[in-house]
């Protein structure tokens, strides 16, 4: 739900409706509530080494919808994206349209044929509503790479739409950054009924990713059963439906009420018929990077499947199977070359979770400025503009949360893509509520290539009650940015520190 192109002074995304879709919009939210035990988030049924295959049992009813992917007329459209025009959706930031030049790309699978998506174009699947909270999706994936919130399946209803227009629900089988370092998981199944402001999402919380260069067969399966979930701080009352995520036809997670916490299991009322607009896509949604790999065998049915028959489906297919495409892809992402001078903070591969690793942290006494110098680089696997460092300004020394000092507050969290918050406010939708003032010469259509390697020199002032932040940049190619937050109401001492997502700071 926050995207990638900046085209003015704040991320055009950020006036997107936080329930709008899934994107890298409400991207830090998540990523703030992730700070709790993730452990919470639904229990992983183990055997004495993990997860277990259940004995496989027959199924005995037909599924809602197949899909084989494998070449055959099964109704799919070959759809791409649409950078100029949304089509209407307005809570999207792209438009998905119909491309009949498009040529689906046909590869061997774990079950005969399988479709190869080149990251360029996805499919439109021809299904209606499946209204009902009971039901199962299950298929195969074999990913080149995953985007953070890119849908390698995305259904729902209204899915572009703002929340503020009408009600927009969606399931999206995705990676997401939600490890217990901030890392990436997948799968994850994100969904959402903005009717009853529910967000949640079920993965399985290995810290993992599944199916990257190799073949697993997801499934989901909500059983129906309802509950209301009741979060202990807030009192807030949201409700869910049972479900189970597998992966390789073990379950490896079972969202159920008192095994949870408010971030996981499935949404009520998703598939809801009367809610019209819906649309269903592999390998593409209205936000985020098209998906690039390997998919297999789709079915939903309306019916929960039970473990055995989970594995009877799993049973079906090869996951050893060696897959290649017939085609020019493509070239695969050269690795970063880094060598630090300075002390780093994150790895050199550029694989720091969001706020994974911190700097020491800086005191800037009342009248002082204090600058820092360092170098910046950022992951060069679908680099995204908030791959880039980040300025904390805090009031005490040595914590990063009130996990380590109780007395913790941040005044604010600064991207250097123009984009901050303070708690629940940030400057996409309270800008004017926070007071800050937010400037730079930022040429966002070339920002990821310049920020590699790029030169900060970054100044913090405390000016008694308020605090500004500038930071003069020069690129590798010797071009030169200026960027400033102002106005930060600073109430106590003030110390800050450099952190980043996706990204390594090299501190001279």
């Amino acid at each position: 739900m926050r995207k990638k192109v900046l085209a003015a002074l704040l991320c055009a995304a950020m006036s997107v409706s936080l329930l709008a879709g899934c994107g890298s919009k409400d991207k830090d939210t998540q990523k703030d509530n992730t700070q709790k035990d993730n452990t919470q988030q639904g229990t992983e049924p183990e055997g004495p080494s993990g997860p277990t295959l259940a004995d496989a049992e027959d199924i005995g009813f037909e599924p809602l919808y197949h899909f084989g992917l494998d070449g055959k007329d099964e109704g799919l459209t070959m759809v791409v994206r649409d950078e100029a025009d949304t089509g209407g959706n307005t809570g999207a930031i792209y438009g998905i349209k119909e491309d009949a030049g498009v040529q689906q790309i046909i590869a061997n699978g774990p079950v005969g044929d399988c479709t190869y998506f080149n990251g360029k174009y996805g499919i439109k699947l021809p299904m209606e509503s499946l209204d009902s909270n009971e039901y199962t999706i299950s298929f195969w994936v074999n990913g080149d790479r995953f985007g953070d919130f890119g849908a390698t399946l995305q259904l729902g209803h209204n899915v572009g739409m703002s929340a503020d227009d009408t009600t927009v629900t969606w399931v999206n089988f995705t990676q997401g950054p939600w490890s217990s370092t901030g890392g990436p998981l997948f799968p994850v199944v994100w969904n959402l009924n903005s009717a009853n402001k529910t967000q949640p999402w079920t993965a399985w919380y290995d810290d993992s990713v599944h199916g990257k260069k190799e073949w697993v067969m997801v499934t989901l399966v909500a059983t129906g059963e309802k509950y209301d979930f009741t979060d202990a701080t807030s009192g807030e009352v949201t409700g869910r439906v049972h479900s189970k995520l597998y992966v390789n036809g073990m379950l490896v997670n079972d969202s159920l009420g008192e095994t949870m916490d408010g971030y996981s299991g499935m949404a009520q009322d998703i598939f809801t018929a009367s809610y019209g607009g819906f649309e269903a896509y592999l390998g593409i949604n209205y936000w985020d990077v098209v998906f690039k790999g390997f998919m297999d065998e789709l079915y939903v049915y309306n019916k929960a499947l039970t473990d055995g028959q989970v594995a009877k489906l799993f049973a079906e297919g090869n996951p050893n199977v060696e897959s290649v495409a017939n085609v020019e892809g493509e070239p695969e992402d050269a690795p970063l070359d880094i060598t630090i001078t300075g002390t780093a903070v994150g790895d050199t591969d550029c694989s720091m979770g969001f706020r994974g690793a911190h700097s020491e942290t800086w005191k800037v006494d009342s009248g002082a400025t204090v600058t820092k110098t360092f170098k910046n680089y950022h992951t060069t696997e679908l680099p995204a503009n908030w791959h880039n460092f980040v300025v904390v300004l805090q009031n005490v020394a040595d914590a990063h949360s009130a996990d380590d000092n109780a007395a913790y507050k941040e005044y604010g969290v600064f991207r250097a893509d123009n984009y901050g918050w303070q708690g629940a406010l940030n400057t996409g939708e309270n800008l004017e509520e926070l007071g800050w003032v937010v400037e730079s010469n930022w040429d966002f259509g070339t920002f990821v290539d310049d920020m590699q390697g790029a030169t900060v020199v970054l100044s913090v002032t405390n000016n008694g009650t308020t605090a500004d932040i500038v930071a003069d940049v020069t690129t590798a190619g010797g071009k030169t940015y200026q960027q400033k937050y102002g106005n930060i109401a600073v109430d106590g001492d003030l110390y800050f520190c450099l952190t980043g997502e996706k990204c390594c700071l090299d501190i001279q």
